[in-house]
């Protein structure tokens, strides 16, 4: 790829893209704490697929939706994981 062919962002789609890179990362980072391996391998793996399926999206909006989609499935795996460990 040359660099005339990359696409610039724009500072929105920086920002978004930015969330989304932090959601991912602190999803998988809460996966670890699953003690068993096979819940832990299954979520990553339906995680990523998920992640990769939408890695295609440019219309903000839809970006938008996945993210707050995602965001609730970090809090309720959280306040799952809390109440196991409780």
């Amino acid at each position: 790829m040359t660099a005339s062919s990359k696409q610039t962002l724009t500072l929105t789609k920086f920002l978004l893209r930015s969330k989304t890179l932090k959601l991912y990362r602190d999803i998988l980072r809460t996966i670890k704490r699953i003690p068993n391996k096979e819940h832990q391998a299954e979520l990553k793996s339906w995680v990523r697929r998920d992640f990769e399926n939408n890695k295609h999206l440019t219309n903000e909006d839809a970006i938008k939706y996945n993210l707050n989609r995602g965001k609730s499935f970090y809090e309720e795996l959280l306040s799952s994981l809390n109440l196991a460990v409780s």
